[in-house]
This record gives structure tokens, sequence and C-alpha cells, in this order.
């Protein structure tokens, strides 16, 4: 990863690496509100990419972890909403639907409306913070984030699993 293990990275492997983030972009904004598809779509991108260098596996690994600590927050703010919408939920008198939605959503205490701001703010963090490392990565620049980082270092095999590197 750095210049000091005399590793060389092949143009197509940027791009490779690149993408890692890229799809956790895309699978965000398919997966804000169903939490686990963005961790399910990192861990699958990085299945596929299992075979490939030690810096596309790098970043693949990264990218999930990235999403990984997103989980938590996600899942709660989405339990809290079903919650909240569903609370006192007439089943036997359906006629009354779209109201009781309404009026249940606007009726939610502040701590929820503070806790689903505190998500949306982490989700848009996460979300810059992942389209800078997929510009950079493609552009050959190595991005380390804060922490996950060194996890990444510890979890990612530096062995060659690229069948057609020698």
């Amino acid at each position: 990863m750095t210049q000091d293990q005399d590793i060389y990275i092949y143009p197509q492997e940027y791009e490779q690496a690149s993408n890692s983030y890229l799809m956790s972009v895309v699978s965000v904004m398919a997966g804000t509100f169903l939490p686990i598809v963005n961790f399910i779509a990192a861990v699958i991108f990085y299945l596929g990419s299992r075979k490939g260098s030690y810096f596309v596996r790098w970043h693949a690994i990264q990218s999930a972890l990235g999403q990984t600590v997103l989980i938590p927050f996600n899942s709660f703010a989405f339990a809290w909403t079903i919650r909240v919408l569903f609370n006192g939920f007439p089943f036997e008198e359906m006629e009354h639907q779209e109201s009781f939605f309404m009026d249940n959503i606007l009726d939610a205490s502040s701590a929820y409306w503070g806790f689903i701001a505190f998500v949306l703010l982490l989700n848009v963090i996460e979300f810059f913070v992942t389209m800078y490392a997929a510009i950079n990565v493609r552009k050959g620049k190595n991005v380390r984030w804060f922490i996950l980082a060194n996890i990444t270092d510890s979890i990612c095999s530096k062995e060659n699993r690229d069948p057609y590197r020698t």
C-alpha cells in the first residue's frame, strides 16, 4: 500500500479499488431505509475481489468496514421509525390508515427527530467521505480512513492471490 512496501499497482487496479467505494455509494441510494443492504453489497463486492490484488482487496475491506460502522445507527433508526409509525395502529379498523401514519410521525418525540437528524448527517458524511475515497483511489492515491485503515491492515492478508500476477 505504501511506497516502502515495494508493490507495483497496475492502473486497472485503481479503478477496481475505486469501484468498491462507488458500489457502496450506489447501494446507499437503494438501501438507506434497509440498513443491511449496504453491508451485504459491500461484502459481495469483497467476495468478488478476493482473488484480486492486495490493493483491491484492501480497499474492498475498508469500504465494507465503513458500511459496518453505519449498520447499528441505521438499524436503530429504522426500527424506531417503524415503532413510531405503527404505535397504536388500529389493525381492526383499516379505513383511517393515511391520517394515522401522518399523525404518528408528526407526534414523534424530539428525541426521535434528533436521532433521525443525527443518522441522516452521519449518512451524508459517509457519502461524501466515500466519494472522496473513490475519486482519490482512482487517481492512484491511497486513502486511509481513521481507525478503519488500521483494522483493515490487520484483516487483509498481503498474500498474492491474483493468478495473473507473478
